[in-house]
């Protein structure tokens, strides 16, 4: 039986060994059920701001993630990855309607990120002029991959970081940074002994058991991945195929109109 080690009279054991780069002997000290971590949200938040680095499933693959606030934590998963750090990442919201404030949604079709998400897609837009992400996350780029996972804890655990103050003030919702669970180049990751190799850089590992919502080397290919920056022209481009394809261009054409575009 794994160790409730985050129960809450050892919340502060945590910080403690983040404070002290104290690593655990027995990785497995850093694994908690998804029963378990839903129970403690308020505390999972807590830790993601302040600075912590955190694996969690998703409805495609399992993630790595941060708040979107914390330079260090970016930083660090760029390292633990081995990804340069001029490769984007995503971020993650609990509700569509948070999209906005994060990033410019102007001229999209209404309805068309409703359409598409919750889901298995990530959905590239245009940065505001005045980006309110970090400006350490994806410094050269232009647009930011957005998504809301159909993975209930992982919008929960969004939810309860916007009910924090950062900076004195409560944002339209609270970005997680999310990428994949595995060093660059490697396989994604469906179960948490697959991405055991960058256990001892992660605070905590939640373990959702298998990710099983479709064929295994579908579910490894991660979400699908569309630019809509031309959308207001009435074009998308897939940027990758991913495990959604299908249905996300039976919305974007025969529900929305839109026409496939090449960026080559």
């Amino acid at each position: 039986m794994k160790p409730h080690w985050l129960s809450l009279s050892k919340i502060p054991r945590i910080f403690c060994a983040r404070q002290h780069n104290y690593i655990p002997s027995n990785m497995t000290d850093k694994i908690m059920s998804l029963s378990e971590a839903a129970a403690q949200l308020p505390h999972i938040a807590q830790l993601l701001r302040s600075g912590a680095v955190v694996a969690v499933p998703t409805d495609t693959i399992y993630g790595v993630s941060c708040s979107v606030h914390c330079e260090q934590a970016i930083k660090r998963i760029h390292q633990l990855k081995g990804r340069p750090t001029n490769k984007p990442m995503a971020i993650c919201l609990d509700e569509v309607d948070s999209i906005p404030y994060w990033c410019d949604t102007t001229g999209l079709p209404q309805g068309l990120l409703n359409a598409l998400l919750p889901g298995p897609v990530t959905l590239l837009l245009p940065k505001h002029s005045r980006d309110p992400l970090n400006v350490h996350l994806n410094p050269d780029a232009h647009l930011v991959g957005v998504r809301v996972t159909d993975h209930g804890f992982v919008r929960d655990l969004c939810a309860a970081l916007g009910r924090l103050k950062t900076n004195g003030f409560r944002s339209i919702g609270h970005p997680l940074v999310l990428t994949s669970a595995n060093l660059s180049g490697d396989a994604s990751a469906l179960r948490i002994e697959e991405f055991s190799a960058i256990w001892p850089e992660l605070d905590l590992i939640i373990d959702g058991g298998p990710i099983s919502t479709c064929a295994k080397e579908l579910a490894r290919s991660g979400s699908t991945i569309v630019d809509l920056s031309s959308a207001s022209k009435g074009l998308y481009h897939i940027v990758r195929n991913g495990s959604a394809l299908n249905s996300t261009v039976q919305i974007l054409e025969d529900g929305y109109g839109l026409r496939p575009y090449s960026d080559t």
